[in-house]
């Protein structure tokens, strides 16, 4: 029996980004009222595997500002903020998209997953 061979986590990302589409094997749950939906997995995944993407518009400082100043307080938890390349970027993923990025709320005491950062055609993706 033939085994199946891993693909590079970078290029496993860079095909899921180009097709805007999410790996099969993640699942959105509901978890409580206080926290909302999020996303588990439904088959396993080794370590440096590529999860998804935390996609949404790529958006100035100043942007994000002003944004931040205007929302809700349930859609600033969508912005996210983080230094690339020399440069602060934001990402504002408060509009759905349809896609499961946007839900990830890794525990900050014990995280399971780790953000990485991958620079397309000179602009970073989550």
């Amino acid at each position: 029996m033939q085994r199946r061979r891993r693909i590079n986590p970078y290029d496993d990302a860079r095909l899921h980004m180009a097709a805007k589409r999410d790996k099969v094997g993640l699942e959105n749950n509901y978890i409580s009222a206080v926290k909302g939906r999020g996303i588990f997995t439904s088959v396993p995944f080794k370590k440096g595997d590529f999860l998804l993407e935390y996609r949404g518009e790529q958006i100035s400082k100043q942007e994000c500002e002003r944004r931040q100043r205007t929302y809700h307080d349930h859609l600033k938890v969508f912005m996210f903020e983080f230094c690339f390349d020399g440069k602060l970027w934001c990402v504002d993923a408060a509009k759905k998209d349809g896609l499961f990025g946007r839900l990830v709320n890794d525990d900050h005491i014990n995280p399971n997953a780790k953000m990485k950062y991958l620079a397309v055609q000179g602009k970073p993706h989550l």
